[in-house]
């Protein structure tokens, strides 16, 4: 996954999470400098979870890919979508993530195909 899009994911991850968290932490009882590191130290977690998420999802559509491969399938843009979807809803069922995390994780994931179909192309 190239940065920009790696950025973007992340950027789109966190937006929805942060705003509802940052605004209880504005408002609670704490000085300036206390608020603004636990806002701080929120950020760089999220980042990290939705990083782990997205590499934890790969990793699993790649095991899938492999699979496929295996049995004598192909994988096409469908079937890689198939997968992605399949890995995605795995990952709601197991609460690793919120429905719209899941979303953007799988916006994500789905935008790789060219990535991935280069790769099975080797």
């Amino acid at each position: 996954m190239s940065n920009n899009n790696a950025e973007s994911f992340m950027k789109g991850l966190l937006f929805g999470t942060v705003a509802g968290v940052v605004a209880g932490i504005l408002l609670a009882p704490k000085s300036g400098a206390e608020t603004r590191e636990d806002i701080k130290k929120l950020a760089e977690e999220l980042k990290d979870k939705a990083e782990d998420a997205y590499a934890k999802a790969r990793r699993e559509v790649e095991r899938k890919i492999a699979q496929v491969k295996k049995a004598g399938g192909k994988i096409d843009e469908t079937k890689y979508k198939a997968l992605v979807t399949e890995v995605v809803d795995e990952f709601k069922r197991d609460a690793e993530v919120t429905s719209s995390a899941a979303q953007k994780l799988a916006e994500q994931l789905k935008a790789d195909w060219s990535m991935v179909k280069k790769e099975l192309a080797k």
